[in-house]
């Protein structure tokens, strides 16, 4: 009896070895993670032309705060929706923080912008793929490497600043989209780190992930 018992505590410790080593950093089909970061972004947005605010094209250069959320439909694809604000102390700032052509910076640098960009985007994570493939473990189950698309648009709103309020505030709308990469890194099993770089959702961001 005691061999038996014996016998089959080896085979459960066995099998939760085994499930232990297999587990992936991104869990697949099912899997649901949540991201929190912050981060750097630059989105192209129009105002109208409707004599207060500023009019036309701009794209300011803009910090952000991120919610993110993807849901795993196959091994090594997720999809997911993501949502944020933005803020940009002068609405007309490029990448370099210059306005393109001088009187624009004056009359466009009489506001700051708040925008909420609500977006969808879609990861494939290749480095559980290689981690697959060549039969090493490669650290897959804290270490997650993927690359993706992201697409959305939002309100944007353009306050004048103290001094100008003459000028009135306005309301517009932004559009972005482009591709990114990004790596995740799960210390403890639910929870971990991850930094993103791209053209779409942002230019970088990084923060706190979530297995959930």
């Amino acid at each position: 009896m005691k061999k038996k018992i014996t016998l089959l505590c080896l085979v459960i410790g066995m099998m939760t070895y085994t499930n232990n080593s297999s587990a992936q950093a991104f869990g697949g089909k099912g899997s649901k993670q949540f991201q929190l970061g912050i981060g750097m972004t630059q989105h192209d947005t129009w105002y109208p032309t409707n004599g207060k605010g500023p009019k036309g094209h701009v794209k300011p250069l803009a910090g952000v705060i991120q919610l993110q959320m993807e849901f795993g439909i196959h091994k090594y694809i997720g999809i997911g929706v993501n949502l944020g604000v933005s803020f940009a102390k002068n609405i007309d700032r490029s990448g370099l923080g210059l306005g393109v052509i001088p009187y624009a910076y004056n009359d466009y640098s009489a506001f700051w912008s708040i925008a909420i960009p609500i977006g969808v985007h879609s990861n494939f994570h290749f480095y559980q793929l290689i981690a697959d493939k060549s039969g090493k473990n490669m650290h897959a189950d804290k270490l997650d490497i993927y690359a993706g698309l992201s697409f959305g648009s939002g309100p944007t709103f353009a306050i004048a600043k103290k001094a100008y309020k003459n000028y009135g505030n306005d309301v517009g709308y932004m559009i972005y989209g482009g591709p990114h990469v990004g790596v995740r890194f799960f210390p403890k099993e639910k929870m971990g780190f991850y930094l993103e770089a791209g053209y779409g959702k942002a230019y970088l961001n990084g923060g706190l992930v979530f297995n959930l």
